[in-house]
């Protein structure tokens, strides 16, 4: 039987902040669940599904997960491996400052995590894990990768899909989460969603937000920071690992979507290198305290 381990890395009169570390095995839905705080969910690792009001999303490192307080969701788990990551809950008084007002559909229960935001989540995430209790630093750092995740509330102007539909995009995601580093092109992708490959290409923009290549690549990244933060040596064997042609290519386009260089993260990850600066929980030895 698997389970969920919770840890408390930071709680203050505002901000609670919980790492959640899942080894469920493969399955469908659990019972319902509730009578929480609104609250949101990042991952570093893995994923779940999340079945809320009549819908079913898919958390992963790629896409945050926002409950509101009030709602009645349950959970499933489509992959073997479990999942990881961290909950951010505010005090009710503040949840609508932090977390906005409720959004109509999936522009509410699901945002899109941008490569940036996944560093800083995992350098926040390393900093709390070694012990880091500067409490100003870890409220301003984790009000400001809440805020860069919820702002991206422009999927509340894309059409509505049938629920049908987006079980069938779920499918494609969850092809894509199980392996980032699949060279599967459009056609084989579009088996999985029953539908023509162009006609994939336009339903997963119009549900999604953003491209399936720009959906893999933060899922690659996602896992390229897991490597790094474990002490990755090899850069062209992890790039090779991740699916990209060759090291400069990987190397390019982390940097193009993390603004650091894959051996700079690396760097920054490692508990020796940590250095916080007071916005962003950045980490570097260049940056000063």
């Amino acid at each position: 039987m698997g389970a969920s381990h919770l840890t408390v890395l930071f709680d203050s009169p505002l901000l609670r902040i919980t790492d959640i570390d899942c080894s469920h095995p493969r399955g469908g839905c659990g019972g319902e669940r509730g009578d929480e705080h609104t609250h949101l969910m990042l991952l570093r690792r893995g994923g779940f599904g999340y079945h809320l009001r009549g819908a079913e999303y898919l958390g992963d490192p790629a896409t945050a997960l926002l409950y509101r307080a009030g709602d009645s969701y349950r959970i499933s788990h489509p992959f073997e491996g479990g999942d990881a990551g961290s909950c951010f809950e505010v005090a009710p008084a503040h949840e609508e400052a932090l977390f906005g007002q409720r959004l109509r559909g999936s522009a509410d229960a699901a945002r899109p995590v941008e490569a940036i935001d996944q560093y800083r989540h995992r350098a926040l995430h390393a900093a709390l894990a070694h012990d880091e209790r500067d409490r100003l630093r870890i409220e301003e750092a984790a009000a400001t990768l809440c805020t860069a995740v919820l702002r991206h509330d422009a999927t509340a102007s894309i059409a509505p899909l049938s629920p049908a539909i987006r079980r069938r995009l779920r499918q494609v995601q969850e092809v894509l989460l199980a392996d980032p580093t699949t060279a599967a092109g459009l056609a084989e992708l579009a088996t999985h969603a029953g539908c023509s490959p162009f006609h994939l290409s336009r339903l997963f923009r119009r549900a999604c937000g953003s491209s399936l290549v720009a959906y893999r690549t933060r899922l690659r990244i996602a896992l390229a920071l897991d490597r790094l933060a474990h002490g990755a040596d090899n850069l062209a064997a992890l790039a090779s690992e991740l699916g990209f042609s060759h090291q400069s290519h990987f190397g390019a386009t982390f940097r193009r979507h993390v603004g650091l260089t894959p051996r700079a993260a690396r760097e920054t990850l490692r508990p020796s290198a940590l250095v916080r600066t007071g916005k962003n929980l950045i980490a570097g030895r260049r940056l000063g305290p």
